[in-house]
């Protein structure tokens, strides 16, 4: 089977007079796997693996949003011990994207924040 998971993004700015939209549509993703993972972690300030479990394979399309209210949380890799924060998220943002890893790491701003999340096997 093909396009089972279907998705849409959609921009508008407006400030001054830089005013700009931007729309994908409806655009479709193939799933190889047919399992997914997730649900509402504690992400502390110190940088730690998103849980993923042995049910996703290899990862693919995720969403995320920061469920805290005041501090912002960072989404990335870690690589020999140093976290690089790709993706950073304040209070009540969410995000969606395909992983390029199976190691996704988190790390909240000045306080541990609850990161909402659902990883899709790819």
């Amino acid at each position: 089977m093909a396009d089972e998971l279907t998705y849409r993004h959609s921009l508008s700015v407006r400030k001054g007079t830089l005013v700009q939209s931007h729309d994908s549509g409806a655009l479709l993703a193939t799933m190889t796997g047919d399992n997914a993972t997730g649900g509402v972690q504690a992400i502390g300030t110190g940088h730690g693996a998103i849980v993923i479990g042995a049910e996703v394979a290899t990862t693919g399309w995720a969403w995320f949003r920061n469920t805290d209210t005041t501090n912002f949380v960072t989404i990335g890799v870690d690589a020999i011990g140093t976290f690089w924060p790709l993706v950073k998220l304040k209070p009540g943002e969410t995000a969606s994207f395909r992983l390029g890893t199976n190691a996704p790491y988190a790390k909240a701003d000045t306080a541990t924040v609850n990161l909402h999340y659902m990883i899709y096997e790819d």
